[in-house]
This record gives structure tokens, sequence and C-alpha cells, in this order.
């Protein structure tokens, strides 16, 4: 797709739609200040108790992989993002298919079904339902990422943490920082609703490619980036697979 694009002169923007989100807004204007120092360490964490979404989700002959490539994608794009885009250069990997699609059901959910007849296709299960890896850039910095679709956990699970010299910062779903001032640590919220809102979350999204298509921004979110975490996601499967860290060719 990205060589499509550059051979007719077209651009080809990724949906990361978390780059546009108001807490990544407030977030990096913090790092970019300097306000947490060297950003070295970042936690990515999207994890479900039961949250498989169902039909071609679970078939990784259509989806290419599990809540890894389809959860875990956005919340290490997020901290990659936020952390100015350092390459990566290896990862070590693991998945687990232990759980299945569906275990139980409680008041207010319903279990998914794997296959969808109506589209005429006998979609299987074949994805993992937990991934973790750790992540390796050229600057020194790492990523640790934990996804999954089912997981025996008490509440579904959804936040980042980044890690820099000067202070830390969580994101769940407020931001917080913590730091240190005059010989004592310090948490410190920033005023106001930091949430990600969604409220016109993906218009916005919409919105910065008609821009770009203009010629009135640049583009935050490109093909690169698009295929720097294809990159990822290949290298941590390659790795669960395999049982070795793997490093990244370019």
């Amino acid at each position: 797709m990205k060589e499509a694009a550059e051979k007719n002169g077209k651009l080809l923007m990724i949906g990361f739609v978390r780059r546009f989100g108001n807490d990544a807004d407030i977030l990096k204007k913090f790092i970019d200040e300097g306000t947490m120092g060297d950003v070295y360490y970042a936690k990515a964490t999207y994890l479900r108790r039961n949250g498989f979404p169902g039909g071609w989700f679970g078939d990784k002959e259509y989806s290419g992989g599990g809540p890894l490539i389809d959860l875990g994608v956005h919340v290490i794009d997020l901290c990659r993002y936020l952390a100015g885009g350092p390459k990566p250069v290896s990862v070590f990997g693991v998945t687990y298919g232990n759980l299945g699609p569906n275990r139980a059901v409680s008041a207010g959910t319903q279990q998914w079904s794997v296959s969808k007849n109506a589209l005429g296709i006998d979609f299987k299960y074949t994805v993992e339902d937990f991934a973790t890896a750790l992540i390796r850039f050229d600057n020194g910095m790492t990523i640790s990422v934990e996804a999954s679709f089912n997981l025996n956990i008490k509440h579904d699970i959804g936040n980042i943490e980044i890690f820099g010299t000067k202070g830390g910062a969580r994101v769940d779903p407020q931001i917080e920082l913590f730091t240190d001032m005059n010989g004592m640590f310090v948490d410190v919220r920033p005023s106001g609703n930091t949430a990600l809102n969604f409220d016109g979350l993906f218009a916005r999204e919409v919105r910065h490619f008609v821009e770009c298509v203009r010629g009135e921004k640049e583009c935050i979110s490109t093909a690169d980036d698009g295929v720097t975490l294809m990159r990822i996601l290949d290298a941590i499967y390659e790795s669960a697979e395999t049982g070795k860290e793997v490093s990244i060719q370019y």
C-alpha cells in the first residue's frame, strides 16, 4: 500500500486514531516540553476479561492475529508516538491460546459466535487469547505490551504508562504525572477532564487527513508508521512461534 501510494503520488494515512485523542495531545505536550525528561520505558496494556468481538476476528486467515493485532497495536503505537517515534530493533514475544472465544456470560453481556453463517463463511477460532512482548528501540527505549481478548482478571484494563528521567505518567483513564519537587515526591493531575473523549475523535482524524490532502498540514500518522508497526507485530508473532528474540530487519 505504501509503495502504491508513493508510485501514484497519493497520501496514505494510517488509522492510528489514538494519536488524535485529547489525552495524547495533553501528554505529548508534557513530554515534548521536557517535563518528563528522556523517556526510556513504557507499558502498553489492553486487557479484556471476556472481549472477543466474534466472527472473523477469531480466524487468523482473515484477521492476521488476535488481540495483539486488534487491540495491542493501538497502545503500542500510542506509546511510540508519544516517545517521538523511535525505530524498533528487536522483540521478544509470547502468545497463549488457552481460553478460547467464550467461557461464561454475565448479566448484560453475551457470548459471541465464531461462525457467521449469513456470510456463508465458517470462521474458525485460530488466534491467541493473550499476547505479551518486550520491544527494544534504537534509542535504548523499551515498551512492554500486554493484550487479551480473554483473561482471568477482575476488570478490563486499557491504559498506558510512560517513564522518563524526570517523571512518569499514567493514562487510566485520566492523566496523572509522578515526579519530585523540592526534595518531595509529588503526584500531579492536570485540571479538567483529561480522559480520552470519543466525542468527535474520529471526525478529528478524518479532518486531519483532509487538511493534509489540501497541503495545509503535515500528516502525523503516515504509511511509514503503519509499516513500522507491522514489522513489530510480525516480529512478536515470529518470536512467539520460535521462542527466540527476533531482530527487526530493514
